[in-house]
């Protein structure tokens, strides 16, 4: 009889309800650390999303604000870019260069005469050796080979050349994969009795010259460098794209007096900065409306709480949890409050290289508009900005006139911000590498929440054991009470009559 329920058959009492009723109070105990549990979760969820776009700051737009070359793109104007294509980097020497191509960077190049695809190329067993330049192989015929037989043995080789056949134009083409004089297309060794057979019929050649002498000792094509002229001065390359002195040129046809025009390109530096300040803008909303955010009693739902709801009233109940997560959070005012400070005040910038330029972003029209936007920037003159568009742009002025020291302030204001939120990221015991919020605090914070959900669920389990075990024992007893009743009520009935 060991385990055996008897639910109330013989006291009459409900005993599932009533022990259903006594275990409400023990899950509730469980709810509430499962809903602390759901709700650090969450926090971490969204320190998570606000790690990430933070993170993304600081590599990208933040990086780009710290970095010299965003202060030193170049523009470009060309006489012909027909004939030359070009492109300046940071490096680039601002003024006007001048250029000339005297000869084209080439690969090595030969065809064969018209013949048909089904031309046997040689009547018996020849070899030759064959080279791209750099490196030569031997190549073997058998007797009656093919046009494809030829085509197979070229291009299962490994060089710089490839071999094709044209069925329209009837042409074997050979073409080196490199260009300049160290690549080539020679043939050597020819097996002189079928030498006369092979180059007879497929009488290759090159810039129109067929090939014929053997007595050369090397039969073939030889790939050419590019030669150039910059400012006058004469450069040789294996290719056709070629650099110098921070250009990166593209030759593409022999030319004389090319003039190039470099200047430093003010506009896009200033849509830098501007992309910076809308990146930097955008972060500070979002930051101040999770610190601002109105505190609310919206609490995690439990899966039995999640059974009555639809999947949009729980999505839209756990947005509302969520909004107030970093209501007044210690780390996300103190990064807010750095980034502030550093920009608007030029809080712990070196000024040691700032003496003799600007020192505040104020001086360039970049201020802030009114406290309720807790330190946006604006640029004053800025066509977007409604709100200051009509006031003088210093921050253009400053761009055409004194680069270098708008290029200076920008950088060490970068440098500054961006090794602040670098030693925000250091790994410690409370956060990992990387990483703005304490990461590793909370995952122990959940395992020993899920630690004291299993000792609870636990002593539930057992106390509904015993329980049950009390109330069968009760049934029992009850139960065996009212036998002996009966059986006395039955004796005394008998001994009557």
């Amino acid at each position: 009889m060991a385990g055996m329920q008897i639910s109330g058959l013989a006291s009459g009492m409900d005993t599932d309800s009533i022990i259903k009723n006594l275990m409400q109070v023990e899950q509730s105990k469980i709810d509430k650390v499962d809903k602390q549990k759901m709700l650090l979760e969450m926090r971490q969820e969204v320190w998570a999303e606000m790690n990430a776009k933070l993170y993304s700051f600081y590599t990208k737009n933040l990086f780009e604000l710290k970095s010299q070359g965003s202060y030193k793109t170049k523009n470009v104007t060309i006489s012909d870019e027909t004939k030359i294509g070009v492109s300046a980097s940071s490096s680039a020497v601002a003024g006007i260069h001048t250029l000339k191509v005297t000869q084209l960077a080439k690969g090595a190049h030969l065809y064969s005469n018209a013949i048909a695809d089904d031309t046997v190329v040689t009547s018996e067993a020849m070899a030759f050796k064959l080279s791209d330049g750099t490196k030569t192989v031997d190549i073997e015929l058998a007797a009656g080979a093919t046009i494809s037989d030829l085509m197979t043995a070229i291009n299962e080789q490994d060089l710089n050349i490839t071999a094709s056949y044209d069925s329209k134009n009837k042409r074997i083409f050979m073409n080196s994969t490199s260009m300049g004089d160290t690549s080539a297309i020679q043939f050597s060794e020819v097996d002189s009795a079928a030498e006369a057979d092979f180059f007879t019929s497929l009488g290759f050649s090159v810039n129109g010259t067929t090939i014929k002498d053997v007595d050369a000792g090397a039969l073939g094509a030889a790939g050419q460098n590019s030669i150039y002229e910059y400012d006058g001065i004469v450069f040789e390359d294996n290719s056709n794209s070629v650099s110098v002195n921070g250009l990166s040129l593209t030759l593409k046809a022999e030319s004389t007096n090319i003039t190039v025009n470099i200047t430093n390109d003010t506009e896009a530096v200033y849509n830098k900065i501007k992309d910076f300040i809308k990146a930097y803008n955008d972060l500070i909303e979002d930051m101040t409306t999770k610190l601002d955010a109105k505190s609310n009693k919206y609490e995690p739902l439990t899966n039995a709480e999640k059974e009555s709801l639809d999947d949009k009233t729980i999505e839209s109940w756990e947005a509302k949890v969520k909004e107030r997560l970093l209501r007044r959070d210690d780390k996300l005012t103190s990064i807010s409050s750095t980034m502030r400070s550093i920009l608007t005040s030029s809080s712990g910038v070196d000024m040691s290289k700032l003496s003799e330029g600007f020192r505040f972003l104020s001086e360039l029209g970049i201020v802030t508009g009114d406290y309720t936007e807790k330190g946006k920037l604006h640029i004053e003159g800025d066509s977007e900005d409604s709100l200051f568009a009509l006031k003088p742009n210093k921050l253009k002025e400053a761009l055409e006139e004194n680069p270098e020291k708008v290029a200076a302030l920008f950088t060490a204001i970068g440098n500054k911000l961006y090794t602040t939120m670098a030693d925000k990221m250091k790994s410690t015991s409370l956060n990992s590498a990387l990483t703005f919020y304490n990461d590793k605090q909370m995952k122990k914070q959940v395992t020993e929440y899920e630690d004291r959900m299993f000792d609870l669920e636990s002593r539930m389990s057992a106390m509904e054991t015993r329980y049950r075990a009390q109330f069968t024992a009760m049934e029992q007893a009850i139960q065996k009470a009212n036998n002996q009743s009966t059986y006395l009520s039955n004796m005394l009935s008998g001994s009557s009559s």
